[in-house]
């Protein structure tokens, strides 16, 4: 009998867990995933927000860190980095930019969170990745 007892209680329990809604926002909620493969690499990853937490908490800081993308230089620098991390020699050797040019964009990035520095070697870290294709895909033409 303990056993039927218990199984009785966990499938209470699951139902109950079962009827239960997602919270709800006022404003509701903005949310991207992707599950990429980029050069060698795979990357899965999902975010959500509350609306009134972008507009009203982190918009001007958001903005800020996105601002930080636009550049022709850092547009190919990470479009380098997002096939396999690099050193800034690889980088400056691959034409995309002179070495100075090369340190002051990756400084640049790297203050904002698109790319870190590991081993000698510039990278996009993985939770980078997914958000920066989703504001590429943002930015085409939704008309």
């Amino acid at each position: 009998m303990e056993i039927e007892a218990k199984l009785a209680e966990l499938e209470e329990r699951i139902a109950k867990l079962e009827q239960q809604s997602p919270p709800t926002y006022e404003g509701g909620i903005v949310s991207f995933q992707g599950d990429v493969t980029v050069g060698s690499r795979q990357y899965s990853y999902e975010w959500a927000r509350p609306t009134q937490f972008l507009t009203d908490e982190i918009f001007h800081s958001a903005m800020e860190r996105v601002s930080a993308l636009a550049h022709p230089i850092r547009h190919a620098l990470l479009r380098r980095l997002l096939d396999a991390p690099a050193p800034v020699t690889e980088l400056v050797a691959e034409g995309l930019a002179s070495s100075g040019a090369a340190y002051h964009h990756l400084t640049a990035l790297q203050a904002a969170g698109w790319v870190r520095k590991r081993d000698n070697l510039f990278e996009i870290p993985p939770a980078r990745v997914v958000p920066l294709l989703t504001i590429i895909a943002a930015s085409e033409d939704h008309r």
